[in-house]
C-alpha cells in the first residue's frame, strides 16, 4: 500500500500548456529569478496528510471543496506516516525574492526531492531509521547478519559486539581501541574510538556512535528522534538529480506567489494554479510519471520563516492514473497487471471514492456501469472510463469516452495484448484527450532546515 501513496505526494513542474482548460497559469511575477541554493528560509515538510473534504479547494468554480481522495484518507494515512518515518521522501523548499517574511505581491520557491541517509554500502539496509543499519560503511554488517565472534563489531546491529550463539554479550573487559569502554562495558565497535556507549551521534558517518543498533540516529525514552533528523533546524539536505532539468533548473517550482496580511494578523501564502508532473521510482525497475493539474498552494507562514501550515490541492489526471501500474495494493484490489486508473473506475476505489455514474443515455446504455472523474477539466464534459464487460473477472478499464463523446477503446494486437490503452489516446493536435480526473487536497506542515545541497557529482 506504500508505494502507490507515496508517488501521490510529491509534486514537480511541468511548465505551461496553450490549451483553454479549466486551469490557466499564471505567468510569473516580477521579482529575483529562481536560483538554486541561493534562496531564503529553507525548509521541508515534515507532516503530510490527506484533508478532508472540507479542506479541498473550490477547484470547478461551483462554489464547493473539491476533494473526492478524502474518502481514502484512512487507508492511506498509515502509509503516508510510515514513509515519513522512514524518510523515504523529502521535499525541502527555498523562497527567492523573499528576503524577509512579510506581505508581497510577488514571491517565488522550488520544491525539491532530498536524500537522506541512503543505502551507502548497497547492503539492503538503510542507516537513520528504526532497525536501520549499524554500520552503513561495511555490506557485512547490517540487521539479519551472522555475528562474527571475535573481530569485535557488532555484525547484526543489536547493539552488541561479539555476543555469543545465545545472545549473551561479550565477557572481554580490554578496551581495544582505547575509548574507555569495552566490549563488556557496551562497546559496539572495539576498533573505532568514535563509537561506544554515551558518544554523542555522528549524523553522515554512517556508524552507530552511540551503540544503540542504528546508525546516524538517537532517540530519547519515548522514542522521539533526537539526532539526525531530516526535519532538524541544524540539518543540511542533499538533494536528488530529479530536483533538475537537464539544464540545471529547478523542476518544481512555483514563481507566481502573493503574501497577503489576514484580518487577524497572519501572513498567507497563495500560489498557482499549474500543471505538474514527477517522475518517482518506487520499486526497482518502476518508475511512475505523475501529472497534477492546477495545483494551488494556500499557507500560514510564521514571520521569522521557520515554519508554515498550509494545504495543497489540485486533480489526478486519467491518463497520469494509468500510468500507475505494476502494484499489488490488496485494499483496493489492485493487482500488477492493472493500473490505479483500473482499480478506481472498474473496481472498488471508485465506489469508495463515490465517483459520478456517467450520464450520457448512450454510454448508460452501450457501456453500463461507467464512472467519470470529479473535475473536468479540459472543459469539454466529464470524461468517461468503462470496463466493457463488467460481469467478467478482469476488472479493467478498457473504454474511454471522451466529454465531446469521442469513445477510445484499447488496441489490441493479435495476440491479444494491449499496446494502446484508450486513456493514453491523444486529440487531433496530439493532446492528451484524457485529462479529467479526481481532486486531491493535502494538509502539509514544514520546519526550518540549516541548508540545502547540491547533489553529488555523477
Amino acid at each position: 500500500m506504500k508505494k502507490i501513496w507515496l508517488g501521490l505526494l510529491v509534486l514537480c513542474s511541468c511548465g505551461g500548456d496553450s490549451r483553454k482548460e479549466l486551469f490557466t497559469p499564471k505567468p510569473e511575477c516580477k521579482g529575483d529569478p529562481v536560483a538554486p541554493y541561493q534562496g531564503t528560509f529553507p525548509q521541508v515538510i515534515s507532516s503530510l496528510q490527506i484533508g478532508d473534504t472540507s479542506d479541498g479547494f473550490d477547484l470547478n468554480g461551483d462554489g464547493k471543496p473539491d476533494n473526492k481522495l478524502a474518502a481514502a484518507s484512512s487507508l492511506a494515512m498509515s502509509a503516508i506516516q510510515d514513509s515519513f518515518n522512514n524518510y523515504e521522501i523529502i521535499i525541502p523548499i527555498e523562497f527567492f525574492n523573499l528576503p524577509q517574511v512579510a506581505a508581497t505581491k510577488c514571491v517565488k520557491f522550488a520544491i525539491y526531492l532530498a536524500n537522506f541517509d541512503p543505502d551507502g554500502d548497497m547492503d539492503g539496509k538503510r542507516p537513520g531509521i528504526s532497525g536501520g543499519d549499524c554500520n552503513d560503511n561495511d555490506p557485512s554488517i547490517h540487521p539479519g547478519a551472522t555475528e562474527i565472534v571475535g573481530n569485535m563489531k557488532d555484525d547484526d546491529c543489536d547493539g552488541l559486539a561479539d555476543e555469543d550463539a545465545q545472545n549473551h554479550p561479550s565477557t572481554d573487559m580490554v578496551d581495544h581501541d582505547g575509548d574507555g569502554y569495552s566490549m563488556a562495558q557496551g562497546d559496539c565497535d572495539d576498533t573505532d574510538p568514535m563509537v561506544h556507549p554515551g558518544m554523542p551521534e555522528i549524523c553522515g558517518d554512517g556508524k552507530d556512535n552511540d551503540c544503540d543498533g542504528v546508525a546516524d540516529r538517537s532517540v530519547d525514552g519515548s522514542g522521539n528522534v533526537t539526532a539526525c533528523s531530516p526535519y532538524a533546524a541544524t540539518q543540511d539536505l542533499v538533494l536528488d538529480p530529479r530536483s533538475f532539468d537537464d539544464s540545471g533548473n529547478p523542476q518544481i517550482v512555483f514563481d507566481n506567489g502573493t503574501i497577503t496580511q489576514d484580518k487577524d494578523g497572519n501572513l498567507v501564502m497563495d500560489a498557482g494554479p499549474s500543471l505538474f508532473n514527477v517522475n518517482i521510482p518506487v520499486a526497482d525497475g518502476l518508475v511512475l510519471d505523475l501529472e497534477i493539474t492546477g495545483a494551488q498552494i494556500e499557507a500560514t507562514m510564521q514571520p521569522d520563516g521557520t515554519t508554515m501550515t498550509g494545504r495543497l490541492g489540485g486533480v489526478l489526471a486519467a491518463n497520469t492514473m494509468d500510468q500507475i501500474r505494476g502494484l499489488t495494493v490488496s485494499e483496493i484490489m489492485l493487482t500488477p497487471d492493472e493500473s490505479l486508473l483500473d482499480a478506481t473506475f472498474a473496481n472498488i476505489l471508485g465506489q469508495l471514492l463515490a465517483l459520478p455514474k456517467a450520464k450520457s443515455t448512450k454510454t448508460q446504455k452501450d457501456y453500463p456501469g461507467c464512472l467519470t472523474p470529479d473535475i473536468d477539466v479540459d472543459g469539454d464534459g466529464l470524461e468517461a472510463f468503462c470496463d466493457s464487460d463488467p460481469t467478467d473477472d478482469k476488472k479493467v478499464v478498457d473504454t474511454c469516452i471522451d466529454g465531446d463523446g469521442t469513445v477510445v477503446h484499447d488496441v489490441v494486437d493479435d495476440m491479444g495484448n494491449v499496446t494502446m490503452h484508450c486513456a493514453q489516446a491523444t486529440d487531433s493536435h496530439g493532446k492528451p484527450r484524457f485529462v479529467d480526473g479526481v481532486s486531491v487536497e493535502l494538509n502539509f506542515q514544514t520546519t526550518l532546515i540549516h541548508s540545502i545541497k547540491a547533489p553529488p557529482s555523477s
